[in-house]
């Protein structure tokens, strides 16, 4: 594993959220208004912020100036996107990589799904399609100890 950013992060109460890139239409809005409400709390989200509902929960978490921690599907970045440069530089944001592929893959997404959901407390789902990838991680999940939450 490697790690780049604020790693004192990881010792937070950490909640993980994941979003199809395909989702229903309500999943916007419940989403907005989930990350609006944790941006209050003293939670720290982790996620890929990877999908285009990642994105916005991301850039409203960073709005309220909250910590993050991204998980990556990939080896860890060389340069910093854009997006996140000001949390990186503030020390709100630790990058998690499991893997040393430059380059995203559904296997390595999955990978990093499944380790993100590993560090969490807490594992929150956007609404979904049935035939999204994150299914497979939702029903398994249901199945351990871990709180899931779908939103509604």
């Amino acid at each position: 594993m490697d790690l780049s950013g604020n790693n004192a992060l990881l010792d937070s109460e950490l909640v993980a959220f994941f979003a199809s890139r395909t989702p229903p239409e309500q999943a916007w809005q419940l989403a907005r208004d989930w990350a609006h409400k944790i941006a209050l709390t003293d939670k720290v989200v982790i996620s890929g912020f990877h999908s285009p509902l990642e994105r916005e929960v991301y850039r409203i978490l960073d709005s309220h100036r909250r910590p993050v921690v991204v998980a990556l599907g990939r080896a860890i970045y060389r340069k910093i996107p854009p997006l996140f440069h000001a949390a990186y530089n503030d020390r709100r944001l630790l990058f998690v990589s499991l893997r040393n592929h430059s380059r995203p893959s559904l296997s390595n997404s999955q990978i990093r799904n499944w380790a993100a959901a590993d560090f969490a407390e807490e594992v929150v789902f956007a609404p979904f399609p049935p035939s999204s990838a994150l299914s497979t991680l939702h029903h398994t999940l249901r199945l351990g100890t871990t709180k899931i939450v779908v939103l509604e």
